[in-house]
């Protein structure tokens, strides 16, 4: 544990006026784990034809990260089959809408398996599916975007779509005449930042400051005028982000957490910036100039 003493020295909108400020900023620095903003699914349901299973289900909401559940389904000229389960979130901290679920699975082969391979939201159940189902074409190419040629598990990001979610359903079904199985590793999310403060005063000309009070290390935060997509305004690492509100105007503004070393993002926090202008240079006029 570190003692850290910052020294900050701005200009900060107090009732509508800029007024200099000298801030001694006092914190405990802790060393923390780079993973420690995911948030895993805690609970499971499975669902199978006569042709498919799910082996060691509870695997996949288990605290060891490197076992798994296999889905499986068996060889068959006459009908398909099919293998599904569902990951769910029901603890008190829940993905929000445009929150992306990260999955991890794997297979002998990604890409053969891809065609035959459906991932999809849930909301309330394995069969209450929301939002894009990824398969085929779609699938393959996030498992070509997050993994290398040959890889045999992978670890990809399902987009929030603005739809309520609490769970990722994983399922496979066989074409006729092809046996399938596939790992289940687990489904997390990445807690989203929460800041001190909701709101921001602001000097135009001068900076903003935001504390991040679930900071963790290891995680890069990203500030931006958009829910989503929209216009990356600053970052840093570390608790305390400090931007330019050069060029920016009062609003809603969000930040948003990233693990580092890879693009696995939150979903992104909303607070309200208020931007004052700073006061003109005064005009001087004198009426009994001074012989």
């Amino acid at each position: 544990m570190k003692l850290t003493i910052l020294s900050v020295h701005f200009y900060k909108a107090f009732k509508n006026e800029c007024t200099a400020l000298l801030i001694l900023v006092i914190g405990l620095l802790t060393t923390t784990d780079s993973l420690a903003q995911r948030v895993y699914g805690n609970t499971q349901q499975t669902a199978a034809t006569s042709l498919g299973s799910v082996n060691n289900a509870g695997r996949v909401v288990d605290a060891n990260y490197n076992n798994f559940s296999t889905l499986n389904v068996t060889l068959s000229l006459l009908t398909t089959g099919i293998a599904q389960q569902n990951v769910r979130f029901t603890g008190a901290l829940k993905p929000a809408p445009t929150s992306p679920l990260i999955i991890r699975f794997g297979s002998g082969s990604l890409l053969g398996i891809g065609n035959n391979t459906t991932i999809q939201r849930t909301n309330g159940g394995i069969n209450n599916t929301v939002g894009t189902a990824y398969t085929q074409q779609s699938l393959i190419d996030l498992i070509n975007a997050n993994s290398s040629s040959g890889a045999t598990e992978v670890s990809i990001p399902i987009p929030g779509e603005n739809i309520a979610s609490d769970g990722l359903r994983l399922r496979i079904s066989s074409a006729l005449g092809v046996a399938l199985s596939a790992r289940f590793y687990y489904v997390f999310f990445i807690a989203p930042p929460i800041l001190s403060t909701a709101s921001l005063s602001v000097c135009d000309g001068s900076d903003g400051t935001l504390q991040i009070t679930n900071f963790q290390s290891g995680y890069t935060y990203r500030l931006y005028d958009s829910l989503t997509g929209g216009n990356l305004i600053a970052s840093g690492n570390t608790s305390t982000l400090t931007f330019s509100v050069e060029n920016l105007s009062s609003g809603t503004y969000y930040l948003e957490a990233v693990e580092g070393g890879t693009e696995f993002l939150s979903s992104r926090t909303a607070f309200n910036i208020t931007v004052y202008p700073k006061p003109g240079n005064p005009e001087i006029e004198i009426n009994n100039p001074i012989n």
